[in-house]
């Protein structure tokens, strides 16, 4: 890529770890964010350990340590009040977390990134229209009508894309939830060092260290319960606060009466395509999932380590996009299908959750194996379906013995009956969802490979303005 002009729309997480990226392979890298400042919305802080490694081969790990970033071990799941919790290491092979600030990571990134050779950075230009040469893009125009011409456009600019709307893709949006983000500070984490999730209110609460002496809260509320500030804060302290251990609770309830809300919409973007002649998306402006999981920062860097080795091999610029596409929708429609069954696992709305929830701790208590195994899956080191699948095939299982046997227990043969065609139900949707999802990711390989074997098919249809 020596000398090849690439022009990075979003100057946050993912767009400055692609100019990282690129740059590094001899691109002259011009990234340009509509802000002036920081994105003002809550946003991401924690990467797993697999980020974190991709985010050391470039040579920014320990500037974000150094940025005010601690080390995040793995995650501690409660199912309940006074339940005592099920603690998911991370496991040696895979190193440790990052939990850090989010503005103190963008700020530390363009501080670092933007003093490499070959990078520009750009504040305060909002772009709004591609430059088209016939299929291909040529780059971007700003509002202010500059034009930044490139041989490879990147859009970076989160969920909310710009880039992917002026490419013509519609993808499908859920809103899931609302998340209200509240600030502790002390050392009153059960496990120090982890990230945990608490269950049984209306929606999963999970905290994390994000620097040191500093825990953020995560609040899972569901849409339409509250509107407003005060009536939200309400519904946290009644709802949601006693399912969370002291000291924690306390804090985080002190925090709540003197300080301002943080907080966002939630949603869950799925796509069918992510690049075409001289353009892609990387982060989350390619899809993005519940943040239950963690996984935005992470797959971020997962894609832009996966493009930077496409666009290294001897290929020819669309090819490498297209395998590029390839490539990543392979490892995220995995991740997708994890986060959906997890999110509804711990969210428990229905009995047939319920007994997937149950069955799940009863799962993970039953051995380190089973544990690591689904730590490799929420951390992202083992990406394959095929082992989100069996190992939900033996979370099913076990949930299916209990039910039985409890109904046995207890002589209640219908309730056992009803329980039972909840589980089915709800697994069988599940794996019928997941089956889909992989079929999806098999069509979409195929047809990338049927645009690399024949360069003279039609590229995919742009819509954008010239």
């Amino acid at each position: 890529m020596i000398g090849t002009a690439v022009v990075v729309v979003g100057g946050g997480f993912a767009g400055l770890v692609s100019a990282a990226a690129l740059a590094a392979r001899g691109a002259t890298v011009t990234v340009l964010e509509s802000h002036q400042g920081f994105d003002p919305r809550f946003r991401g802080e924690l990467i797993h350990p697999r980020g974190v490694r991709g985010l050391e081969t470039l040579g920014l790990k320990a500037p974000l340590f150094e940025a005010g970033g601690v080390a995040v071990k793995g995650f501690s799941v409660s199912p309940g009040a006074d339940v005592t919790p099920i603690v998911l290491p991370y496991g040696v092979s895979f190193g440790t977390g990052l939990g850090i600030d989010h503005h103190a990571m963008v700020g530390k990134l363009r501080e670092v990134v933007g003093k490499r050779p070959g990078v520009t950075l750009l504040t305060g230009q909002r772009v709004d229209a591609l430059l088209q040469d016939g299929p291909r893009i040529r780059g971007v125009r700003t509002a202010d009508g500059r034009e930044f011409r490139a041989e490879l456009t990147l859009g970076a600019d989160g969920r909310q894309s710009k880039v992917r709307s002026l490419m013509g893709l519609e993808p499908e949006v859920k809103l899931l939830s609302f998340t209200v983000a509240v600030t502790v500070e002390g050392d009153v984490m059960p496990h120090p060092g982890h990230g945990h999730v608490f269950l049984g209110a209306p929606g999963p609460i999970l905290a994390y260290p994000y620097g040191e002496g500093q825990i953020r809260m995560c609040i899972d509320v569901p849409v339409g319960e509250a509107k407003g500030k005060d009536a939200i804060k309400k519904y946290v302290k009644d709802a949601f606060a006693r399912f969370v251990p002291e000291p924690l609770r306390s804090a985080m309830l002190a925090s709540l009466d003197r300080r301002p809300l943080e907080g966002c919409a939630t949603h869950a973007v799925s796509t069918q395509a992510c690049a075409a002649p001289g353009i892609a998306l990387v982060g989350d402006s390619g899809g993005c999932m519940h943040p239950l999981t963690a996984g935005g920062m992470t797959n971020a860097v997962n894609d832009v380590l996966t493009l930077s080795d496409c666009l290294g091999e001897e290929l020819a610029l669309d090819a490498a996009l297209l395998e590029y596409q390839r490539r990543r929708y392979r490892f995220v429609r995995a991740r997708e299908v994890f986060t959906e069954a997890l999110y509804e696992v711990f969210r428990a709305h229905d009995d047939g959750a319920k007994a997937l929830q149950a069955g799940t701790f009863r799962y993970w208590a039953s051995s380190p194996r089973a544990r690591a195994t689904s730590m490799g899956i929420l951390s992202a080191e083992y990406a394959d379906p095929r082992t989100f699948v069996s190992e939900y095939a033996r979370v099913m299982g076990l949930s299916t013995f209990h039910v039985c046997r409890d109904a046995l227990k207890q002589r209640t043969v219908r309730q056992g009956a009803s329980r039972m065609q909840a589980l089915l139900s709800t697994s069988f949707e599940r794996l019928e969802r997941t089956f889909s999802r992989v079929v999806s990711t098999v069509v979409q390989e195929r047809r990338a490979a049927l645009h690399q074997v024949q360069p003279s098919a039609a590229p995919p249809r742009i819509d954008a303005a010239a």
